[in-house]
């Protein structure tokens, strides 16, 4: 009678817990700890403790079982995550790599778009012999000149006086530094910053027309305008 009641007893215990092989439901840990325990238990008390013990070793078994599906399931996140991260990276090289082309071609641009405008902006300006004063229409589109490239940063402007051949080498250094200077002043009227105005004179010695020449001594008495780099200020003040 006794031994029928401990059977009862571990039927149901197997049933309520569903440990059963026909449900399938059973872990290989909840097995391992029903079998120890039951063992366990019935070397320490007997059929009494056959019960107690597969109770105590299928909780231990279920218990083991959920923390190493949680285990493995938190290292699925962690290489998860860190595949994430990987991908994260190499999106973020790929998109530094872009700006840096895209920084580079805006600069090569940038150069460009100044050489083509300095070489646009490339302005003489006409004196008469001995002379190096402005008429009206002269000053008035230097004044617009001067509003034009007042906006642009960075920027100066190097003028650069003539003068023919014809006399003496230190009157026509005065003479085209005069004219230099001439417009100069009109570019400063019209708004520029005389900072942004380099002036220099070099009289005949660029003169290159035979005293015959008429029309070629006339290109030479001139002012020669053109825009700079604020970066090469130095060097043009220093030639």
């Amino acid at each position: 009678m006794y031994s029928k009641v401990v059977v009862l007893l571990v039927s149901g215990l197997l049933a309520t817990t569903g440990w059963t092989a026909e449900k399938g439901r059973a872990s290989k840990q909840e097995g391992i700890g029903v079998g120890s325990g039951a063992v366990i238990g019935a070397a320490a008390g007997g059929p009494i403790g056959f019960v107690i013990g597969a109770a105590f070793g299928g909780w231990l078994g279920d218990r083991f079982h959920h923390e190493k599906t949680e285990r493995l399931a938190s290292q699925e996140r962690y290489h998860e995550a860190q595949a994430e991260v990987v991908s994260l990276e190499s999106l973020l090289a790929g998109s530094k790599r872009e700006v840096s082309r895209a920084v580079s071609e805006l600069e090569r641009e940038r150069v460009a778009h100044r050489g083509e405008l300095t070489q646009a902006l490339a302005i003489e300006v006409f004196f008469r012999t001995e002379d190096s004063a402005l008429d009206g229409a002269t000053e008035q589109r230097l004044a617009q000149f001067a509003q034009l490239i007042m906006p642009m940063e960075g920027t100066l402007i190097h003028l650069e006086g003539h003068a023919d051949g014809r006399g003496e080498a230190q009157y026509n250094a005065l003479l085209s530094s005069a004219r230099a200077s001439s417009v100069r002043d009109a570019l400063i009227s019209g708004g520029l910053p005389a900072d942004r105005i380099i002036v220099s004179a070099v009289g005949e010695s660029h003169s290159t027309a035979a005293e015959q020449d008429v029309d070629g001594m006339a290109l030479e008495r001139r002012v020669q305008m053109r825009l700079i780099d604020i970066a090469d200020a130095p060097r043009v003040a220093r030639q």
